[in-house]
């Protein structure tokens, strides 16, 4: 009897449990997900952890321009991945604009990040980290820059560099900002001195010297050949879509996941014309590592206390806290990318057969990831965002599709009620982790 009881209130438990998961759906193009929707998700389980996985982290050294850098590339097996329509689920990330790989996997609250709450679920997750993010020196493995003054961190652009930087590779220069703005600058600016190895390098760090090592990276872990065994999707955490966007020229997705993602160069400059300020292509951005402190922190967690964002900042002091040479294509900064180039091209390193096809072929390849690339036409783009976003707020991720739209198989955009642009809470990542889940399933993203 009490054995039929129990199976009894199991039974109606499940039943509670699936009326809740049905209390919600997949909201139209440019709905939101309103605050009901989104507890009945947190309240339900429709996506219940199902498999244990094995970490990987592997470095990939490569050379452009004469120079030598290391892609880092982390990523997780699921020991039994899931399929779609007979195809592994693979999600590739890229990271933010101040932070790394390893912030897949741990947020500042010091949980579990998107990469593994993904990956318990099935999903095979590539972590991607731009070429000078990684700390070779941290004795962990984990690229931690904890151990480095934040006042000097400086780009560590391949594994084989035997010291960090001296004081006397770049200067610091104090910016007309006095805080955090989400415009591209900071308030403090270090730049590499000329006749270093830092400044070499910085300069051969262009936006194909990124593109390169992300590709390697991708098919490193998903080799060409088990391309078409796989339904990749691509998801770059706010200035990773800069470059995830014209990836798809180099390995094509089946599709764009968003979250507070950043568009291509061609739709910054757009979507800030469009609001009247045409300085952006003069930015002096070529050389600069901007650093992103506090104030930068601080802009992003206004919404919780001043105790918890200090907490908070400890866990991210291992994020790099910088940013480099993202902001000149991400921003379609047009005049850095072109002194860049000359740069480049009047270096003593730069080796023969990059001048072979001139001036203008070479200049051209350095300005081409600014654009959206052809690829993208068979591909579906979902933009998604909190209505609360910091960085893309609504109107800029409307402006940015007028723009990026015509260049997509099909575009969509979803807002999630009250959300900020960082996902840094364990209900933040269920929810969206769940709504991506849902979109895979309804077939947004077969074309």
């Amino acid at each position: 009897m009490l054995i039929r009881k129990w199976i009894l209130l199991v039974a109606i438990a499940g039943l509670a449990l699936s009326a809740r998961a049905q209390d919600w759906k997949l909201p139209a193009d440019n709905g939101t997900l309103v605050t009901a929707e989104i507890n009945a998700i947190l309240s339900g389980n429709e996506y219940p952890e199902t498999t244990a996985y094995t970490r990987k982290t592997e470095y990939i050294d490569f050379t452009a321009y004469g120079q030598k850098f290391t892609q880092v590339v982390v990523s997780l097996h699921p020991n039994q991945p899931r399929l779609y329509k007979g195809r592994k689920l693979v999600v590739v990330g890229a990271e933010p604009g101040s932070e790394y790989a390893m912030d897949f996997l741990e947020t500042v609250e010091g949980k579990e990040g998107m990469g593994v709450w993904l990956a318990k679920r099935g999903v095979t997750f590539i972590a991607l980290t731009r070429v000078g993010r990684w700390n070779f020196f941290d004795s962990s493995g984990d690229g931690s820059w904890k151990d480095i003054p934040l006042d000097q961190r400086m780009p560590i652009y391949n594994r084989e560099r035997k010291s960090y930087w001296s004081p006397n590779d770049y200067v610091t220069q104090k910016s007309t900002t006095t805080a955090a703005a989400t415009g591209g600058d900071s308030s403090v600016y270090r730049i590499p001195e000329p006749g270093t190895a830092l400044y070499n390098e910085t300069l051969a760090a262009t936006p194909v010297t990124i593109l390169t090592g992300y590709q390697k990276a991708i098919e490193h872990v998903l080799p060409p050949r088990e391309r078409s065994q796989s339904f990749l999707l691509y998801w770059g955490m706010s200035t990773g879509g800069a470059f995830l966007f014209p990836l798809a020229k180099q390995v094509k997705p089946d599709g764009y996941l968003g979250w507070g993602t950043s568009s291509t160069g061609l739709a910054y400059l757009y979507r800030r014309a469009k609001q009247g300020d045409f300085r952006g292509p003069y930015t002096q951005s070529a050389l600069r590592i901007r650093e992103r402190g506090m104030d930068d922190f601080e802009y992003y967690t206004k919404n919780v206390t001043a105790s918890l964002r200090e907490k908070w900042w400890q866990v991210a002091l291992k994020q790099p806290r910088f940013k480099s040479v993202e902001d000149p294509p991400m921003q379609f900064h047009a005049a850095a990318l072109a002194e860049v180039a000359v740069r480049l091209w009047f270096s003593d390193f730069l080796p023969a057969e990059y001048r072979t096809a001139g001036l203008g072929k070479f200049i051209q390849d350095i300005l081409e990831p600014s654009f959206p690339p052809a690829e993208l036409k068979s591909v579906a783009v979902l933009e998604m965002n909190g209505t609360r976003d910091e960085a893309i707020p609504p109107r800029t991720a409307d402006a940015h599709r007028e723009v990026m739209e015509p260049y997509a198989g099909r575009y969509r955009i979803t807002r999630v009620q009250d959300f900020h642009h960082y996902l840094f809470t364990q209900d933040s990542i269920k929810t969206v982790g769940t709504l991506w889940l849902k979109f895979i399933e309804s077939g947004y993203f077969d074309l």
